[in-house]
């Protein structure tokens, strides 16, 4: 009886948290450099060109 309990209870938890843990690394990862590296490293970066403008049909 106790075992089906935690069973479903098992269940039940990994159907909220979709099958994932508690724990997302992926939530906590850099994405990119930050405002200390720009300081100091911002003028041997490349410039990125801005996207070529598309003109739409009206």
């Amino acid at each position: 009886m106790r075992h089906d309990f935690f069973k479903v209870l098992r269940q039940a938890w990994r159907t909220c948290l979709g099958g994932e843990g508690p724990y997302r690394p992926d939530l906590h990862y850099m994405r990119g450099p930050g405002p200390k590296w720009h300081a100091k490293y911002g003028h041997l970066a490349p410039k990125a060109a801005p996207a070529p403008r598309v003109k739409r049909a009206a």
